[in-house]
């Protein structure tokens, strides 16, 4: 796997080992493959033990209260990964994690099972529910097999949403965690800190510049100058971090592009003109005739094609902390 998705075996040693993103996707698509199950992620991580992810574990499971839990989460990220942030948001009514959709940089398919498959079962614990009132969305497709998982969670879990994330009543943010103890919370902290300020970690230049350009198809202003100006950078900087990764401002946008169609047509029942919207595309038929460049087939066909058939998209964007 190491040779096969380009990284350095001596990283998974190293306690500041990164690898690129594409290659933490990579070997979570790899495994399922050769496992012969595309759920499986989700059995393997609800079920990994706490602790697993050293520090970062015990953030959420021994926070004073589900808020706490979840703001720490989004705090120390930068422990994980460099190549994205996760978002807590609460609402009148609920409170939600959200992952961020990474175009453009590989299938995170399998990778995004085993997230949400480990993210529920620091809920389960914390909360000391065997089936907490969640929902969970999933912007991909429902695997062709069943995990134990994807039962127990019937009917809280929906594939082909617009969002990867995990919702939960308001009324729980405010709960006490069962494992919560304050002085052993303060030296979870400080360790915490002490990893954030040992590892410098903030999110690599490369994926600023690719979550930007996916978070900015939709309106239109996905051009050199307004991705510059908007990650306060000169257009100059911005080229530079490009051309150092081997790729281009057009080559990522285009590649980002893609992948987001390939996601879209594959992945949802969204109409042909939203997608073309979402995508940037003033009208379907010039949507129409990338995708046929893209793909040498059109849109209609690359929605119902297998999966097997499609050519699948990666992209260098950044580097991930290696599990």
């Amino acid at each position: 796997m190491a040779h096969r998705y380009n990284f350095d075996l001596c990283s998974l040693e190293d306690a500041r080992g990164v690898v690129p993103i594409t290659a933490w996707h990579g070997v979570f698509e790899q495994v399922a493959e050769t496992l012969g199950n595309d759920a499986v992620m989700f059995d393997l991580f609800n079920n990994i033990e706490i602790g697993c992810f050293s520090i970062f574990d015990y953030l959420f499971s021994c926070a004073p209260t589900l808020r706490d839990a979840c703001q720490a989460w989004v705090k120390y990220m930068p422990i994980r990964s460099n190549a994205y942030r996760i978002s807590f948001q609460e609402t009148d009514t609920s409170g939600y994690v959200e992952w961020p959709i990474l175009e453009g940089r590989g299938e995170w398919r399998q990778n995004m099972f085993a997230r949400v498959g480990w993210a529920t079962q620091q809920l389960e614990h914390a909360l000391d529910m065997n089936v907490p009132p969640v929902l969970i969305e999933l912007a991909t497709y429902a695997p062709a097999n069943t995990s134990a998982f994807q039962k127990k969670y019937q009917g809280r879990l929906k594939f082909g949403a617009t969002h990867n994330r995990i919702s939960f009543p308001r009324a729980l943010l405010s709960r006490p965690l069962r494992r919560n103890d304050s002085h052993l919370y303060e030296i979870i902290l400080k360790a915490a800190m002490s990893e954030m300020e040992s590892f410098d970690q903030r999110e690599s230049p490369l994926s600023r510049i690719a979550n930007e350009v996916a978070s900015s198809l939709s309106n239109g202003t996905c051009s050199l100058p307004q991705i510059a100006s908007k990650l306060g950078m000169s257009q100059r900087a911005v080229q530079r971090v490009l051309e150092k990764e081997g790729t281009s401002f057009r080559k990522l946008s285009e590649e980002i592009r893609r992948s987001a169609a390939e996601r879209y047509l594959r992945s949802t029942e969204l109409p042909m003109k939203e997608i073309a919207y979402l995508l940037g595309f003033s009208e379907l038929s010039t949507f129409s005739r990338a995708v046929k460049t893209w793909f040498g087939i059109p849109p209609r066909k690359v929605r119902e094609a297998p999966t097997d058939t499609v050519e699948r998209i990666g992209e260098p964007g950044g580097m991930s902390k290696s599990a």
